[in-house]
């Protein structure tokens, strides 16, 4: 089977302390044939500083050659906030000649969603209503991307028992961001992360987004440590197939191979 994981975290992003030599250890390991890192890109005044992506494709050069099996591709996860941080990441990102790059959404409102106080005083289904509302008015103001990264971002620290994220959650919201996406020919991400070691989630919306037009995907862990790295690749693939998602995407010079699923 054809593996590979296309978001992935290095010591270049601010959030990451893996070096990149160690993350594709891991993917060798982990029996991945393709990889792409997606260091956060974010102009959204939380305090992060934009991965330094000129010396992270530059150490990535100077790697391949210690993994030839595995072929490496250049990326950037772009954190969506404004029209104003939209405009610095394409600036920063059109000159570096990239691979391939993911749209996420992780501040809603000023206000991380990763952060505990993002979940109080709301119930679980306003506060999944409510990301993916901002997520379909925000991904407007920004179009130099491939895919929509992990829809379900806030679910991944959310504070409940049961934190599967379904259509049912948010339908209105998730037609508009399928709409978006399809009509600019662009995909959905499958990202492993947010399951954690819960069950996977997310057929009802992958068959949702089949059904209003949506012809392929992209999977990936979101690792930021080793041990993380293909985690739940194989999942997410089956996944997408059961979804009835025709192809799984790679990605060279920002534009698709599509593979059967």
């Amino acid at each position: 089977m054809f593996l590979m994981d296309y978001h992935l975290h290095s010591e270049f992003s601010d959030d990451c302390t893996a070096p990149l030599r160690a993350q594709l250890e891991a993917a060798q390991a982990a029996g991945l044939a393709e990889v792409c890192f997606t260091d956060h890109i974010d102009f959204d005044g939380v305090g992060l500083l934009p991965a330094d992506l000129v010396a992270r494709d530059a150490a990535i050069e100077a790697l391949r050659g210690d993994f030839p099996g595995i072929t490496i591709r250049r990326g950037a996860e772009v954190g969506l906030k404004d029209a104003v941080s939209a405009s610095q990441s394409f600036a920063f990102c059109e000159k570096r000649n990239l691979d391939f790059i993911i749209a996420s959404v992780h501040i809603v409102q000023g206000v991380d969603a990763y952060c505990p106080v993002y979940f109080d005083s709301r119930t679980q289904a306003e506060i999944y209503a409510g990301y993916l509302a901002w997520a379909a008015q925000i991904l407007p103001t920004y179009s130099y991307f491939n895919v929509l990264g992990h829809y379900d971002f806030c679910a991944k620290f959310a504070p409940y028992s049961n934190r599967a994220f379904r259509y049912s959650h948010a339908p209105e919201a998730l037609d508009s961001l399928f709409r978006q996406l399809v009509a600019a020919g662009k995909g959905m991400e499958v990202n492993t992360s947010a399951w954690r070691e819960d069950p996977a989630w997310g057929l009802d919306v992958l068959r949702r987004y089949r059904t209003l037009g949506g012809e392929f995907v992209t999977v990936g862990s979101d690792a930021h440590q080793p041990q993380r790295v293909g985690r739940r690749i194989k999942e997410a693939l089956d996944l997408a197939r059961a979804a009835g998602i025709p192809y799984v995407a790679t990605f060279q010079a920002m534009q698709p191979t599509f593979h059967r699923l």
